[in-house]
This record gives structure tokens, sequence and C-alpha cells, in this order.
């Protein structure tokens, strides 16, 4: 749709899925790649990355993937849900992590 069309398509659409179906081959990987993103958010600790994600021997699978996958703000759009399932039929059905419809806004520190 070029520049000159824009006008059309203003009015609110409905609303959308998107699946990611993944396997985890690699619990480290995994692991190594969801602390480095969430040691990247200003002021988190390594005690708040073990709180979140739990340690690398140990870690919450579906916590590690919530961290690596959760959407940004996507412009036009307002996330209505964000969910992790586990599938794994050894464990207890549907562990589900929903981030908050809001966008947290936290203040600089001079």
């Amino acid at each position: 749709m070029g520049v000159g069309k824009m006008g059309y398509g203003l009015e609110t659409s409905g609303s959308y899925t998107v699946s990611l179906t993944l396997t985890v081959d690699d619990v480290r990987a995994l692991w190594s790649a969801a602390a480095d993103r969430a040691l990247a958010a200003p002021g988190m600790t390594l005690a708040d990355v073990l709180d979140t994600i739990g340690p690398r021997e140990d870690p919450s699978i579906a916590d590690c993937i919530a961290m690596l996958t959760s959407p940004a703000g996507i412009a036009g759009c307002a996330l209505e849900a964000f969910e992790v399932i586990e599938n794994d039929v050894d464990l207890a059905p549907a562990q589900i992590i929903q981030l908050p419809t809001q966008t947290v806004l936290r203040a600089a520190h001079a």
C-alpha cells in the first residue's frame, strides 16, 4: 500500500492471534540468552535474574522463553495477552505467564 492510499483502513480492525511453537534443544543456551536479556534491563541484578528465571542448573523454562519472546510494543496495536504454555505431557498442564496489558514506565535515575 502506497503512502497516497493511507486514508483507507483507519477504522479499528479485529483481534488477531499470533502463535509460536518451540522445542527446547539446549536449556543452558536458553538460560544464558534469557539471563543476558534480563541483565540488559536497567537496574537488573544477578539476584533479580535468579529470582525471575531460576538458576542455570534448574531454570524455569517457561520464564526463560517468556523473557526472550515477550513482544515489544507494536505500532497501532494494543497487546491483549501474552502466554507461554508448557506442553510437556510429563508435567502438570498449562504453566502460564501473562504480562499486564498496560505499559509500565520506569523513571530514569540520575
